[in-house]
């Protein structure tokens, strides 16, 4: 599985990096928006893991863009929240956003969205 990651805290995609490499997934790492629609263009991702309030662009400009290019291709998309709602409006109407995870969160919480996104997806190509 192709992984995107886009968060601004090194730290954490350092870790991320590491956790999803040893559980057999190909990952990216960028750390702003317009990194995160460049690593997109290059190679489309199976899963877009994105942090909400990500730097130029943020998660809603990001997929917002995405959406706009790639009307029918765009990944399955994981948004990570740090401001205390779940669900945000912004977000809301644009598809492919399959889940919402606050932080902080343990990576294997990360792990389980991803791999029911993933699940979910195949079950309706069926």
């Amino acid at each position: 599985m192709r992984l995107l990651i886009a968060d601004s805290d090194p730290t954490l995609k350092e870790l991320y990096e590491h956790y999803f490499t040893d559980q057999g997934c190909q990952v990216v790492t960028v750390g702003n928006g317009l990194q995160c629609i460049d690593a997109i263009r290059k190679q489309m991702p199976d899963v877009l893991v994105i942090e909400h309030q990500i730097p130029w662009g943020g998660g809603d400009g990001v997929l917002q863009c995405l959406h706009q290019d790639y009307p029918f291709n765009s990944p399955e998309v994981v948004v990570l929240t740090s401001d205390g709602h779940t669900k945000n409006s912004c977000l809301d109407g644009l598809p492919n956003v399959g889940a919402y995870l606050r932080k902080p969160f343990l990576m294997r919480d990360l792990s389980k969205l991803i791999q029911r996104v993933k699940e979910r997806v195949a079950n309706a190509i069926v």
